[in-house]
């Protein structure tokens, strides 16, 4: 353990115990509003009621997720939560996620978090998603639009929070399943609740030869939650997970290798492994009208390959240590005004080595990058009367990195929206405010020099109706307007920051309760994505298609049973680094999926499930240098659920 991570865990625990100690005024607590959902959300980084969500923010329940049988988050987030995902290119199981058109970088656009923890990581690399047992979700909360107030660097096309069960009572799941590729996988969760402790442990295995040739994968991952609440001011908790994964990389194919064979592979003995763990420290406490709340975060990842095709390997090993304190303070100056303020403390250690004597141009041996991070944020929530509310707030953040030559960025973001409660049912907003992103270690490295940050002036006005109802409806307008976007540049062969580039967009999502055993679903989402200056200007971003609409069908023809077929169509969008637009697009695709639910007796659940029906063959990546990545054909797998 660093000086750096004891100073932090130390701060971390003082901070806990005190507030922890601080009396409790439960007696004094105000009471919930009826008629509200349970589902607390954290649009403030703090527990609040449903309907003090923002309404650009879409909500995945338990329930949602636990009828699809769905058991990755990164499936969860693409068919309930109506975001567009592409093939990783690191090689795990876990999904890209671009939530408004950032192409091959979108994984550096948008910030993961679990519990208010950040999963997203400093280099060009997925968040590691998969490790995340699906029965431990209480809800998934999708924020569309720049977040960098309360989330600072990354936050530029919002901020997906993935959140645990407070209080998951006494209960044990059990779960195996079978399907294509040779794919097992078995999942237990398990939690006891002892007066004001509840206890949880879980775990999951997956083994699978997945689509292509040479693409086997095994993971593991397991963990544990505690959490004690004496009464209902004060919870003092701890969080950890630990995951690994081996797998083996197919590689790309050319245009005419994916047409005869899809499935094939030109690097039979490329293969990689990665583990990590992440432990979250946490403790929340209620003094007269002030919330106080704190997260200590400590994370670390091993990964490394071996590339025989490229005569070479790489290894990578890298920590992550955070400090978050923050408050609210309820009525701060009058009734209905909500004033968050907090710090993000955080520092980064990576270590780098790849050896390619092949090609001595791109090896790299030790190369050590930190980065340190504090900021201090602001966020007042003014409900003016019962239809008008204003969100404003700002953020200041110093991002230094110490790599070959030290760097530093002075940051700032602000948030301003509106919101009118129309009807009783029915919200609209207008909002602008300003996020930032800065360089990753992977960009840094193939840079001519300083790579300014990434900034996104966004302008946004939306409606949304009748939300978590069994029937709703939502409407997003923006347009975001971006500088010094961060990218490689396939003519210079290194990482720039662009001309002014340009996104707009409409996203549209809702269902419809046709009949108590029928209902509709729909979500779409159109965007423009382009070059506004410079030497690309008026071509379209790379990676970004034109539209990406998903539909579906949900039939109960029993109490007991759900049937549900869904289709998803993605529109045409140029190849990576296709910056000009010459080169052939991928094209449109489309897929459909069919899903079944049997809940059998009051302990047994039965799900199955076809992806892809129709065995359609496409892929949703390649690039300007003739690479492909095809997608997996029609696959099947079931499911068996026990729980007692």
């Amino acid at each position: 353990m660093t000086i750096y991570t004891r100073r932090m865990a130390f701060k971390a625990i003082v901070l806990s115990a005190t507030w922890f100690a601080l009396p409790s005024h439960a007696d004094t607590a105000t009471e919930p509003v009826s008629g509200l959902s349970p589902i607390t959300v954290m649009s403030s980084r703090f527990d609040e009621p449903l309907d003090q969500s923002l309404p650009q923010t879409t909500i995945i329940t338990s329930g949602e997720i636990e009828r699809s049988g769905l058991s990755d988050v990164s499936q969860i987030l693409q068919k309930l939560g109506n975001v567009p995902t592409r093939i990783n290119l690191s090689g795990t199981q876990d999904q890209s996620i671009d939530l408004r058109g950032y192409g091959i970088t979108s994984d550096n656009n948008v910030v993961i978090l679990l519990d208010g923890g950040r999963l997203s990581e400093i280099e060009q690399a997925a968040a590691r998603t998969s490790m995340i047992p699906v029965e431990s979700i209480d809800h998934i909360e999708i924020t569309r639009g720049g977040s960098s107030v309360l989330y600072g660097e990354g936050a530029t096309s919002g901020v997906i929070n993935i959140v645990s069960k407070n209080h998951p009572g006494n209960s044990t799941i059990i779960s195996g399943g079978l399907g294509s590729f040779a794919t097992k996988e078995s999942n237990l969760w398990t939690s006891r609740q002892i007066d004001g402790t509840s206890i949880a442990l879980f775990g999951k295995t997956l083994n699978t030869d997945n689509y292509r040739d040479n693409n086997q994968a095994q993971v593991r991952t397991g963990g544990a939650a505690v959490q004690w609440q004496p009464d209902a001011d004060r919870t003092l908790g701890i969080r950890l997970y630990s995951d690994s994964e081996d797998t083996r990389f197919p590689g790309p194919l050319t245009l005419t290798q994916f047409q005869q064979n899809p499935r094939q592979t030109f690097t039979p003995n490329d293969s990689g492994n990665i583990s990590g763990n992440v432990v979250t420290v946490f403790g929340k406490a209620m003094v007269n009208n002030t919330e106080l709340a704190i997260d200590a975060n400590v994370r670390n990842k091993q990964s490394a390959s071996n590339l025989p095709s490229l005569g070479g390997s790489t290894n990578i090993s890298a920590s992550f240590e955070g400090l978050s304190p923050r408050a609210k303070i309820h009525d701060a100056g009058f009734k209905g005004n909500d004033l968050t303020l907090g710090l993000d403390l955080s520092r980064w250690d990576r270590m780098y080595s790849s050896i390619y004597p092949a090609y001595p141009q791109y090896s790299t041996v030790g190369e050590h990058l930190i980065q340190n991070s504090d900021a201090f944020y602001l966020r007042n929530d003014w409900n003016l009367d019962s239809v008008d509310r204003i969100v404003a707030g700002g953020r200041v953040e110093r991002i230094q990195k110490e790599l070959a030559a030290n760097d530093s960025s002075n940051l700032h973001a602000f948030e301003l929206q509106y919101i009118r409660t129309l009807f009783s049912r029915l919200e609209s907003y207008i909002r602008t405010g300003q996020s930032y992103r800065v360089a990753n270690i992977d960009e840094l490295r193939g840079a001519a020099g300083n790579l300014l940050p990434q900034t996104s002036m966004d302008y946004e006005a939306g409606i949304s109706w009748n939300r978590l109802a069994p029937s709703n409806a939502s409407l997003h307008v923006f347009r975001s307007n971006i500088h010094n976007e961060l990218v490689f540049d396939p003519v210079q062969f290194i990482n720039i920051n662009l001309p002014p580039t340009q996104r707009e967009g409409v996203e549209i999502e809702g269902s419809y309760q046709a009949a108590p055993n029928f209902a509709l679903r729909g979500s779409g989402q159109w965007i423009k994505a382009v070059f506004v200056d410079g030497a690309y200007q008026g071509h379209r971003v790379p990676l970004v298609p034109q539209f990406n609409i998903q539909t579906g069908v949900q039939w109960k023809p029993e109490a007991h049973q759900t049937l549900d077929l869904s289709a998803r169509l993605v529109g045409q969008q140029s190849v990576d680094s296709d910056f000009m637009g010459t080169m052939p697009p991928i094209p449109f695709y489309w897929t459909a999926d069919l899903r079944y639910n049997s809940i059998l007796s009051k302990q047994w659940t039965l799900v199955a499930s076809a992806n892809n029906l129709l065995n359609r063959q496409y892929y949703d990546y390649a690039n300007s240098y003739g690479a492909f990545y095809p997608s997996p054909g029609r696959n099947f797998g079931m499911l068996v659920k026990y729980a007692f």
